[in-house]
């Protein structure tokens, strides 16, 4: 061999070395996907899954009518927040069908009826009567007879010879979360015990009919609620979705924003929580109620790694309960329950493992949280 070819030789072998040397890029979706399977050992100890980052998207610019709001963001190996973090645009759903909220009561008819025959109970007098009062609209006659009988006898009677009607109210707020990521795209199919049910359809149009049934019963009981949807493409672009706001009625404009939900990109739960939480906050109720309807766990193609995410999501709902306000998480389960109670923490959740039970299962759900 002559020294060009010996040169050559070793040219090679030093370029197989470094090459050799460089990091393997993996997808983030693979990381997400290595985090969720049955490996062995902790799922945060996955080869790969610390620390990853494959460029920021652009921040996408505003369209008209839309506002951006700026959040903290949790990083757990800073222990502290990331100051304005991410960017949360407030948008409203383009318009869709009517055609899909008519079709849904049609099918649920029967349950529908009974529902709002349920909340109805749920719902208080206007007015109740107070009796034991120093003044008001009316003497009360028991009190009035123990008046004349005490002053006869020692002279110390009560005053208190009124009744007054106080009006009552269920004093509660809700606003529901709806995930429309990408993944509420998969379909389901026929359940064995369920033949009358239709195959193969979305996660997502089984959401939207929960939240149809949900409305119906809200609109029963008259508590005040909110819809909203969320979406990410990135720290930047995290899209908030108005379906319904407090205060507006449940319109023939709500039920076609309603059909228009659509499924796209991903999951950024921490950033959506919290401007949820945000205009839940400013409802002056007693009982203030948030409740996430979600399918997974968290994922954004920058959000860090596997730990990252959910810890960032369970700091939103500490956050959340902060403020005085009830998170409770419906999710349509993947994993094992022992990774949801670690995701959702302290917060109260249930485990919804037939997704087509759903529209049915979510006004139950509602009843006893708030009752």
């Amino acid at each position: 061999m002559d020294d060009e070819d010996e040169s050559k030789t070793a040219e090679e072998m030093l370029a197989e070395r470094d090459a050799n040397r460089q990091p393997q890029r993996r997808d983030a979706r693979e990381l997400f996907n290595a985090w969720n399977t049955q490996a062995d050992g902790e799922f945060d100890e996955l080869e790969g899954s610390e620390a990853w980052s494959e460029g920021e998207a652009p921040e996408q610019d505003l369209e008209a009518g839309e506002v951006a709001f700026n959040y903290d963001e949790w990083d757990r190996e800073l222990t502290d927040h990331r100051v304005g973090w991410c960017r949360v645009i407030e948008k409203k759903v383009k318009r869709g069908e009517r055609a899909f909220v008519d079709e849904t009561r049609e099918r649920y008819k029967g349950i529908v009826s009974s529902i709002r025959h349920q909340f109805q109970l749920m719902k208080p007098e206007d007015l109740a009567r107070v009796t034991n009062e120093i003044d008001g609209d009316d003497y009360d006659l028991n009190a009035v007879v123990d008046y004349f009988i005490d002053r006869r006898a020692d002279g110390h009677q009560s005053e208190r010879i009124y009744t007054r009607r106080l009006r009552r109210r269920r004093d509660v707020a809700v606003s529901f979360l709806l995930d429309q990521s990408s993944s509420t795209a998969r379909t389901i199919g026929r359940h064995p015990l369920q033949p009358y049910t239709h195959p193969g359809r979305r996660i997502i149009e089984i959401e939207k009919e929960g939240l149809v049934l949900m409305s119906e019963a809200l609109e029963a009981v008259g508590d005040s609620y909110s819809i909203n949807g969320f979406t990410s493409e990135g720290r930047r672009n995290v899209k908030f979705y108005v379906l319904k706001d407090f205060g507006e009625h449940y319109s023939d404009e709500v039920m076609r924003r309603i059909g228009g939900i659509t499924y796209q990109n991903n999951t950024r739960l921490g950033a959506a929580i919290r401007h949820a939480a945000a205009k839940l906050s400013k409802q002056e109720a007693r009982t203030r109620l948030l409740i996430v309807l979600s399918d997974g766990r968290p994922y954004d193609h920058d959000y860090g790694d596997a730990r990252y995410a959910r810890e960032d999501t369970r700091e939103a709902l500490r956050q959340a309960k902060t403020q005085g306000i009830t998170p409770f998480c419906i999710t349509i389960d993947r994993e094992s329950e022992s990774e949801l109670r670690d995701l959702y923490g302290d917060v109260g959740y249930t485990i919804i493992d037939d997704v087509l039970t759903l529209p049915e299962r979510l006004p139950g759900i509602y009843r006893r949280l708030t009752t």
